[in-house]
């Protein structure tokens, strides 16, 4: 997965983004916005982080069963 993380300033609610030449290959890209609080320039410790982003990913699904599995002799 290819991603690209900037922090901007909006100037009349508008924010220009120039793409690295990677994105060339992508005709669709997603983009998603986020506010930044004031004073939050500095990197999240793990503690804010979590604190900040736990429940934002999904949890994963419970992987079936593969079934019975075949029982075998030993071979020595």
């Amino acid at each position: 997965m290819l991603a690209l993380r900037q922090i901007h300033t909006a100037q009349n609610q508008q924010v220009l983004i120039k793409l690295p030449p990677e994105f060339d290959a992508y005709e669709k890209i997603e983009v998603i916005i986020l506010p930044v609080e004031s004073g939050s320039s500095s990197p999240l410790s793990a503690k804010e982080f979590v604190k900040r982003f736990a429940g934002a990913i999904p949890d994963f699904p419970e992987l079936e069963s593969p079934g019975q599995l075949q029982e075998r002799e030993e071979w020595m």
